[in-house]
């Protein structure tokens, strides 16, 4: 006996190997599909038509989503749907998908805000019912609207943001000496927030330094909602509008609890964030 390598009696003679015969039947060749046209561009267009806003929730599972795997969700997105989307020029094109403000891992919105960029015009209701009918159930619709193709872009022209924050009291049980906590108290706390005019909360620099910023100039209101529960175990729901400007003149949440316990002298956890609504300025004027 001899190892080798026979050819295939698909495409070639019979070699006798046994496996086939009279009872077997013969290998069957079954021909290739042929390959499907390519209805897709090959070149990406950079064609700047028109303009779409699209405002949208994000809602559950979704809040685990990140910034980045959320735009590259969008992009295949519009893929699927078919959409003709601008790319950028240059050696990488990328499609003209364009976020107002990146939204925190962990938080729930019902208000953000998208540009796409198409390279040839579609109608409203057409480029919605699309794109929604592949969106994931936690990232609903609210609506489009259509922009000048030169208008000034939701990131230039984002200025405020409103967030609702729940809030707990995080104090010792056994601890008496801090009196019950009610409607009114909180909005006291908050009338103090509102009254000042300078609050300073420490800030890291990009280069490791320590500085004072005026956290108080960025706050624009402060309204408790709710308060639910005894003075221990108090549920407290405050919403806010603060700065949240892309290049960096932003009010954190986690900065409005730090004016409260400055002003309450009480202990509070932040336990949930939810962004209500992204505000642009107003009118937006083309670039």
């Amino acid at each position: 006996l001899e190892a080798a390598t026979i050819p295939d009696c698909s495409f070639d003679g019979c070699s006798h190997c046994g496996v086939c015969g009279v009872d077997f039947g013969h290998n069957v060749v079954v021909p290739a599909l042929p390959i499907p046209p390519f209805d897709g561009q090959f070149k990406p267009k950079s064609d700047r038509i028109q303009r779409i806003r699209l405002r949208f929730a994000k809602y559950g599972d979704m809040a685990l989503v990140s910034h980045l795997d959320l735009l590259r969700l969008f992009d295949r997105v519009v893929r699927r749907a078919g959409l003709p989307i601008s790319f950028t020029n240059g050696f990488h094109p990328s499609p003209r998908i364009i976020p107002a403000s990146a939204l925190s891992l962990g938080i729930t919105s019902d208000g953000e805000i998208m540009d796409f960029e198409l390279t040839e015009r579609m109608n409203l209701e057409d480029f919605q019912t699309r794109l929604a009918a592949h969106l994931p159930k936690d990232l609903p619709v609210v609506s489009v609207e259509e922009l000048p193709i030169k208008a000034l872009a939701a990131t230039a022209s984002l200025e405020q943001a409103e967030y609702r924050l729940n809030i707990q009291l995080s104090e010792d049980p056994e601890n008496t000496q801090n009196p019950a906590v009610t409607l009114e108290t909180v909005q006291s706390w908050v009338d103090e927030v509102l009254s000042q005019d300078e609050i300073l909360v420490e800030h890291k620099t990009k280069s490791g330094k320590l500085k004072d910023v005026n956290v108080r100039s960025r706050l624009f209101d402060l309204a408790v909602e709710e308060v639910e529960g005894d003075s221990i175990a108090a549920q407290i729901t405050v919403r806010y509008v603060g700065s949240c400007q892309n290049n960096g003149t932003l009010l954190r949440p986690d900065e409005v609890i730090k004016m409260l316990e400055g002003v309450s002298s009480r202990s509070l956890i932040l336990q949930r964030i939810h962004r209500m609504r992204l505000i642009l300025a107003s009118p937006e004027t083309p670039t």
